[in-house]
């Protein structure tokens, strides 16, 4: 449950993010927003905004049941399980974004979608093996996907109970990631006219 949480997260917020942005590309929607005054950054924060609602009801869904239905101890701070919750999901939700301004077809947005994101979730976030057992190029490939770091922060957050100075690193790649992924994000969506 500890970790399962941040494996739906990146899971779920991404596929939305991708299917309404690429949809409003197939329906032609989004050339009035090509046209509008609206800076490229103004229109990923908001839609980033609204899918970081969605994911933190999924959120606080999940965490509920896993404490009232599962009895699941939490020992850590709960501002800075929030903290986490908010990087990762706006990471997430950055991620779908800018996957869909590479894609123009629902299906291979989806598709990219899960390849970038529910894979390596599963695979090298440490969910289903420990990453200290995997071999050294793959502990280093694992690197590079953001689930690895929160399942570190909800573990130590839940199991341990440890503080930001045991998470600091962690925090900090979360929060570089999202600030990369929004920066990309929104440098590729340029606005064109029609």
């Amino acid at each position: 449950m500890k970790t399962l949480f941040a494996v739906i997260i990146m899971a779920f917020p991404p596929l939305l993010t991708v299917l309404a942005v690429v949809r409003e590309k197939e329906s032609g929607s989004v050339q009035q927003i090509y046209v509008s005054p609206l800076r490229p950054w103004e229109f990923v924060a908001g839609k980033m905004l609204a899918y970081v609602a969605i994911a933190f009801v999924e959120l606080a869904t999940i965490l509920a049941l896993g404490r009232w239905w599962f009895g699941v101890q939490f020992r850590g701070s709960p501002l800075l399980l929030l903290a986490g919750s908010i990087l990762f999901v706006l990471c997430t939700v950055g991620i779908g974004i800018l996957v869909s301004t590479i894609t123009s077809n629902q299906v291979i947005a989806v598709l990219v979608a899960l390849i970038i994101t529910v894979m390596p979730s599963f695979l090298f976030s440490g969910f289903m093996f420990p990453i200290s057992s995997m071999a050294e190029p793959v502990q280093w490939y694992s690197r590079i996907f953001p689930a690895q770091y929160f399942v570190e922060v909800s573990r130590g957050l839940f199991l341990k109970g440890v503080g930001l100075g045991e998470l600091r690193g962690q925090f900090a790649i979360l929060a570089g990631y999202t600030g990369a992924v929004f920066l990309v994000a929104s440098l590729r969506f340029r606005k064109k006219l029609a």
